[in-house]
């Protein structure tokens, strides 16, 4: 670590003693503060090579404090620590630049090397944007060189070519009509064209978003230079790219705008790592549905939207038949392989990107169908239920109950009523599929004429399925 600067911000006194004693043993030097304010101060005097922030600090926006302090020193390194996150605040922290974020109790070995991590990004960071500072300025003396001489002009091109081939980065300049008038090796390599093959073609083509985001661009570009913008480009097979650009317009020597110079550097990858840590902490890991949480947020959202658009959203709810005593008799891995069964008879009987599967807990299972209504809600359960039953897992058998949105139900009555009815299902023996639907007063059960009432809702439960038992 050499000679760099920690700053490290923790209310906890005791904590961030710990974390600067170990990081002093490794050579940097180390400074505590306690208040968000003090600590602003010391990052806008320089001097602070890696912020290590506590999480939740009390009376402060942690986001907005961690934006505060990259504006201070845009080159920043920070890394963030908890006891314990939500989800959404720890996506919009690691958004907000952060290096990493570090759960509560973490290893000082683990910590160290975050740490140094950290610096060694920093240093490439400030380099690359010096490169990059550079790269312009180098363009920019050039291009005015290209009024002088014809003769200049050729071996100036030259060396430019030469000189940006090296870059891995795409390098593109574009008339006004965004027509791309050079484009580096690099963009051709990163884009899946032929050599040179960019130059010619429009930006429009290649931008993710055509005419409406290069708009988006040119209104930015009219309020000063885009530093790491993220942008969307698209390959030549077709291919989405995620890049992180800076845009910057060249002027004449009468500063009148020439062209528009973009460097941008691939983050489809980082993209990617964002996406699978979001997915971590939405799914289930045994049977890879979603996990309760998540159904919870999209059940609040699709009730929202079915109360405003007024289409349908059906509710279906259900456990597995037997499964403790087969979990018992069998153990606990053959327990697993039933609900992980589970997950597949799901997602086959289900509709990606509509409908949204959700393991509740345990052996509870639960499926927000969006847009369907009583029958087809119905259909999807009994499918479900029948397929399960096929895998013959011993006594196993889903008992299932589903209802249909009406009104102005809560969530919470929404969840109660599907529940009841699949405990309607089960205690009637098993393996079948109850529906409550609302009416206009009392009704009864189609199967056997027992009547059932609920308070906020005069209703009627049907059933489907088989048990070798019943009642």
């Amino acid at each position: 670590m050499g000679q760099q600067t920690v700053l490290i911000l923790d209310p906890d006194a005791g904590a961030s003693g710990v974390l600067s004693t170990a990081l002093s043993r490794k050579g940097a030097q180390c400074r505590t503060e306690s208040d968000p304010a003090a600590a602003l101060s010391l990052i806008g005097e320089g001097g602070v090579d890696l912020l290590i922030s506590e999480l939740v600090l009390p009376g402060v926006s942690s986001p907005q404090f961690l934006r505060e302090a990259q504006a201070k020193d845009p080159d920043l390194a920070i890394i963030a620590v908890a006891s314990a996150v939500d989800v959404n605040l720890a996506i919009e922290v690691m958004n907000s630049g952060v290096y990493n974020l570090l759960l509560k109790p973490f290893s000082l070995h683990d910590f160290t090397f975050n740490v140094e991590k950290a610096l060694e990004r920093r240093i490439l960071l400030r380099e690359n944007r010096l490169y990059q500072t550079d790269l312009e300025r180098r363009i920019e003396e050039a291009t005015s060189e290209l009024k002088r001489a014809n003769a200049e002009l050729q071996a100036t091109k030259d060396y430019l070519e030469s000189l940006l081939d090296t870059s891995l980065d795409t390098i593109i300049t574009s008339d006004m009509d965004y027509s791309v008038t050079y484009a580096n090796r690099g963009a051709g390599e990163m884009l899946g064209h032929y050599w040179n093959g960019l130059v010619g073609r429009n930006l429009r083509d290649v931008i993710v978003g055509g005419p409406e985001e290069l708009q988006r661009v040119s209104d930015q570009l009219d309020k000063g230079p885009i530093r790491n913008m993220e942008v969307t480009l698209r390959t030549a097979d077709g291919r989405h790219l995620y890049v992180m650009a800076s845009i910057s317009r060249l002027l004449d020597g009468d500063g009148n705008v020439v062209s528009t110079l973009s460097i941008c550097k691939d983050i489809t990858q980082q993209k990617r790592l964002e996406h699978e840590l979001k997915e971590l902490t939405i799914r289930d890991p045994l049977t890879g549905l979603f996990n309760q949480r998540h159904f919870y947020q999209r059940l609040t959202a699709e009730i929202e939207r079915c109360r405003r658009q007024n289409h349908a959203l059906s509710l279906l709810l259900f456990d597995v038949d037997h499964f403790k005593t087969y979990n018992d008799t069998h153990g606990h891995l053959e327990g697993d392989n039933v609900l992980r069964t589970i997950g597949d008879v799901v997602r086959e009987h289900t509709r990606d990107y509509v409908d949204v599967p959700c393991r509740y807990g345990g052996d509870e299972f639960v499926v927000i169908l969006a847009e369907a209504g009583q029958a087809q809600a119905r259909q999807i359960a009994e499918r479900i239920r029948s397929a399960f039953e096929a895998r013959h897992f011993g006594d196993c058998t889903l008992s299932a109950g589903v209802m249909t949105y009406r009104g102005d139900a809560t969530a919470e009555e929404f969840i109660r009523i599907a529940d009841q009815m699949m405990y309607e299902a089960k205690r009637s023996g098993g393996n079948r599929v109850f529906v409550r639907e609302a009416t206009a007063g009392s009704a009864k059960n189609k199967g056997n004429g027992d009547t059932a009432r609920n308070s906020a809702f005069a209703t009627r439960f049907s059933r489907t399925g088989t048990t070798s038992g019943g009642r």
